[in-house]
């Protein structure tokens, strides 16, 4: 059991920071003076994997928390969890919020990643 639920912190890790690259990738490309052809498709395949791999994310940070805790309770990894829950949902509502959804879906994107780095450092600080 302690073997898995770490196998399944460092997926969700993998998974959040997949998640986050799509964003920072087409940033790159747009800035890009010189924009190689082979970049359209590394973007095209992450854009169609995002939401695949954020509702892997939520299963998984779900399963994970619960086997490191064995319940479910006021924890940085839940606070964590419920971001990426946010950010799921804002994207289920995006036709009846309109083009403004977008920023803050990538402004969650940013929160995430704060809360990942003191969810790994500091996991009891809420103890």
């Amino acid at each position: 059991m302690h073997m898995t639920y770490q196998i399944l912190g460092i997926t969700s890790a993998v998974l959040l920071f997949f998640q986050i690259s799509l964003f920072v990738f087409r940033r790159i490309y747009k800035y890009l003076p010189k924009k190689p052809t082979w970049f359209p498709l590394i973007l095209k395949f992450l854009r169609r994997a995002h939401v695949y791999t954020g509702i892997a994310l939520l299963i998984v940070g779900f399963i994970h928390g619960y086997l490191a805790l064995g319940t479910i309770k006021l924890h940085t990894g839940l606070i964590l969890w419920l971001g990426i829950l946010l950010a799921f949902v804002g994207f289920l509502f995006k036709n009846k919020v309109g083009k403004k959804w977008i920023f803050y879906h990538r402004i969650m994107g940013f929160v995430l990643i704060a809360l990942f780095f003191v969810h790994y450092f500091f996991p009891w600080l809420l103890k």
